[in-house]
């Protein structure tokens, strides 16, 4: 599924783990790495090795907190332009997951209710 999303988003210059924490950081302003790990569910080594790419560093920028310790991390204006991309992507790549997901599930559900059916049907016989 993944190369699914990462192709959609591909003409924004987002993959999808860097969509999801891109538009979250979007949503918060500027918090610290140990917060936006927090946000997105992920830890904040895993997090900050995607903050490391090069192409990262020409979405968001980060800088020393209030304690030395910390760093906070913001969008730059290329990380806001390539999420106003991303969005409209995103959302038609979700369409058609769900419409695909939903047919399938209809599929998985009719299959349930047949051998539910045949087996109901062995323990009266």
């Amino acid at each position: 599924m993944t190369a699914i999303y990462d192709e959609a988003l591909a003409p924004s210059g987002l993959k999808v783990t860097m969509f999801r924490v891109v538009r979250r950081l979007s949503e918060t302003g500027e918090p610290s790495i140990t917060e936006l790990a927090a946000i997105v569910d992920l830890d904040r080594s895993s997090l900050g090795a995607q903050f490391e790419s090069p192409r990262a560093g020409r979405i968001c920028r980060s800088r020393r907190g209030e304690d030395e310790r910390s760093k906070v991390v913001k969008l730059t204006p290329k990380g806001r332009a390539a999420l106003a991309r991303a969005k409209p992507l995103w959302i038609a790549v979700q369409r058609r997951m769900k419409a695909k997901l939903s047919t399938e599930a209809d599929a998985l559900l009719r299959t349930t209710s047949v051998v539910k059916a045949e087996l109901e049907q062995g323990k009266s016989a």
